[in-house]
């Protein structure tokens, strides 16, 4: 469709002449369908993180890591479904990642390069702190940090306070200059080696994998599971409400190379990296419309607005229905008060996680599975700090 302009046509006249031949064309569908594209790209951003995110909560649910002597007798070496689920979710994630590259190395570069743009502030010290602190919070409430946003509303409190306190009080201290992509925690493992990205991803991929099948043969995962769960629940497809969906549990290794899947397509469809941990930051950060509150925390500003913040929200919310649709066929809702935590170290336990993952610029989530699949030596170190501070911690508390 045209229309004639009559500014820029000379040979324009205010009678009804049909001399067209000189008359210049202005297209102006070109403007419309580019909208038109724009909006059903939008459309679909959103379903994809929803979907996505309540794969993720079914997952998560179905691995049992939800329950709270998880946690922290995992790290006392007493149950193994926190590891074996975190390392089939890796490895899956790893052989995502070199399928990616293999059919669309272009994009996944990329998303490389954005996921090391958002960590380029950040040394040494700040994955060893912030895995440490991240440990020490899962075992002080006994929940992971994406788990966090799903089942407990006081923790998800003590991580929205600690984002106020982060951002208005640590942020500006502790970001530093960018380093240098030849910087120690920005290189990858498959440079420091080297041998090809691929090739790498495969190999750590299939060790990671080979590791979490081999705990399941060694500790089988019903045998790992919490008896609560059993009393409420079944392991019986027979039994179970929409058969193998209405389970109480399902193997741990099998959930984890679920979650690790969701990377590819969280990469190839929203062409993001997998986190959870920035949800609470856009939430947080939704104060900051008020004029005077985003005077007061500036540093929050750049998460109050943009389809590409509530995609953070958005997985969250999934996740949230995604856990609660698995939680519903399996009936394991409410366990009792023993597996849960008491509200102060729920706060407390909040609190500490979010500080965690903000210093470490991610979590279990964004830097132990989605920085640990891009081989950053940063996201080894902060991995390494998560468990090891948990290990040290319930130990000790």
């Amino acid at each position: 469709m045209t229309i004639q302009s009559e500014e820029k046509n000379p040979h324009y006249k205010n009678n009804n002449t049909n001399d067209t031949s000189k008359t210049d064309l202005i297209p102006v569908t070109k403007g419309v369908h580019r909208d038109i594209r724009s909006i059903l790209t939008d459309i679909c951003t959103i379903l994809y993180a929803i979907i996505f995110g309540t794969l993720f909560g079914f997952f998560m649910n179905k691995g049992t890591i939800f329950v709270a002597p998880t946690i922290r007798k995992q790290m006392l070496f007493q149950r193994f479904a926190m590891l074996k689920m975190f390392l089939a979710a890796v490895g899956a994630s790893m052989m995502s990642a070199a399928l990616l590259v293999l059919c669309r190395r272009n994009l996944y570069e990329k998303i490389l390069n954005g996921y090391i743009e958002h960590n380029s502030r950040r040394g040494v010290l700040h994955y060893l702190l912030g895995g440490t602190l991240i440990g020490l919070g899962m075992v002080f409430h006994n929940l992971l940090e994406a788990l966090a946003i799903v089942y407990s509303l006081f923790t998800c409190l003590g991580g929205i306070l600690d984002t106020y306190f982060y951002y208005a009080f640590v942020h500006e201290r502790i970001s530093q200059e960018k380093f240098l992509a030849s910087s120690l925690v920005l290189r990858r493992l498959c440079d420091v080696l080297p041998i090809p990205s691929t090739v790498c991803h495969v190999i750590v991929g299939l060790i990671f994998l080979g590791i979490a099948i081999g705990l399941e043969f060694a500790v089988p995962w019903k045998s790992d599971l919490n008896p609560d769960l059993l009393s409420k629940g079944t392991v019986n497809p027979d039994d179970a409400t929409g058969h193998f969906l209405g389970l109480a549990a399902w193997p741990p290794s099998a959930c984890g190379a679920g979650v690790g899947l969701l990377q590819l397509f969280f990469m190839y469809f929203p062409k993001k990296s997998l986190r959870a941990s920035s949800a609470f930051t856009v939430f947080a950060a939704q104060v900051c419309r008020i004029k005077i509150i985003g005077q007061a925390i500036p540093s929050l500003n750049s998460f109050t607005y943009g389809l590409k913040n509530y995609v953070a929200l958005l997985f969250a919310l999934g996740a949230i229905g995604g856990s609660a649709i698995s939680a519903g066929l399996s009936k394991t809702i409410p366990l009792g008060p023993e597996n849960g935590t008491n509200i102060l170290n729920s706060i407390l336990g909040g609190f500490i996680l979010l500080l965690g993952a903000r210093c470490a610029g991610g979590c279990t989530s964004g830097q132990g599975i989605s920085g640990t699949t891009h081989l950053l030596i940063g996201s080894f170190i902060t991995t390494a700090s998560i468990f090891g501070g948990g290990i040290i911690f319930a130990f000790s508390y």
